[in-house]
């Protein structure tokens, strides 16, 4: 058992050391209650030149339960994807995505309503997963009852708790798809 355990957290580091990272940075945050209004992604008019903080938003969590959700979604699809992405490519697929979503979030958004969380990174993988579903049939044997893809689909369909949540979630998933399918044509991704 232990080393299954030592395997999968040796295939699955990038989401391991990600989740590790938000918790510091929730217990971190906890004692600065502006967090969201400092580091939180937010309408372009309203961003006054702090572009960090598309970078920054990927790491907050508004609450425990938020950074729970995101943290058991982004260890579940990260442990499908296992097989077609390397630890570079999870890892930049998560954060250049992530980001993209959250810079088109702050072009569409006219508002000082502010975005945190991992979720465009995330949706921004389980969308990586489709286009290896679609594009690797033949090796694709993921049996529909596993936990990690259970965990996968309740956290897509119900992810979207607000107009904010839903913006950020599909431009993430959009980007996604885009460059995942770039990877897929260029042979980065391949099983």
């Amino acid at each position: 058992m232990v080393k299954k355990i030592k395997i999968w957290i040796s295939r699955n580091i990038v989401a391991v050391v990600l989740v590790l990272v938000f918790i510091s940075i929730y217990v971190i945050s906890r004692s600065n209650e502006d967090a969201c209004l400092n580091f939180g992604a937010t309408g372009m008019d309203y961003l006054n030149g702090e572009y960090y903080r598309w970078f920054t938003c990927l790491f907050l969590h508004y609450n425990f339960g938020h950074l729970l959700a995101n943290s058991a979604a982004l260890l579940s699809v990260c442990s499908l994807l296992d097989s077609f992405l390397n630890k570079n490519q999870t890892l930049f697929l998560f954060l250049s995505c992530g980001v993209l979503a959250e810079i088109a979030y702050s072009i569409v958004i006219s508002d000082r309503i502010y975005d945190i969380g991992a979720s465009s990174g995330i949706f921004a993988l389980i969308a990586c997963l489709i286009v290896c579903k679609l594009r690797f049939q033949e090796k694709f044997h993921f049996v529909w009852y596993r936990l990690d893809v259970i965990i996968v689909c309740i956290y897509f369909i119900f992810a979207n708790t607000s107009i904010t949540a839903f913006l950020v979630h599909t431009f993430g998933f959009v980007f996604g798809i885009l460059v995942s399918f770039i990877l897929v044509l260029n042979g980065r991704i391949r099983i």
